[in-house]
This record gives structure tokens, sequence and C-alpha cells, in this order.
């Protein structure tokens, strides 16, 4: 093996493996706490505002 050869191929891992498991973390990432973020608004969305407020005045 040359030494081009060996460049191309650390070359190819880096690029291949290495970047396309960062980019796909960062990918699971934003998914899930979009995901969170949605389910949370829908919540918020269908709970009444009277679940929010106390039955008793304040003292």
């Amino acid at each position: 093996m040359t030494n081009t050869t060996v460049l191309a191929a650390l070359y190819d891992f880096v690029l291949h493996d290495v970047a396309g498991d960062v980019i796909a973390g960062l990918v699971l990432l934003a998914g899930t706490t979009g995901w969170q973020r949605i389910r949370t608004w829908r919540q918020a969305r269908r709970t009444p505002p009277s679940a929010f407020e106390s039955e008793e005045p304040p003292s």
C-alpha cells in the first residue's frame, strides 16, 4: 500500500463513518427535542385553564 492509498482510505473512513455518525446523532437529537416540544405544546392546549388555577382563593 502506498501512502496515497492509506491516506485515501483514512479520508474515506473519516468522511463517511465519523461525519455520518455525527450528523445522524445531531438529526436524532433535534428530532427528539422537536417531538418533545410538540407533545408538551399539545398537552398544554388540551389541558383546560381551570386545571392550572387553584380552587381556593389565596389567603
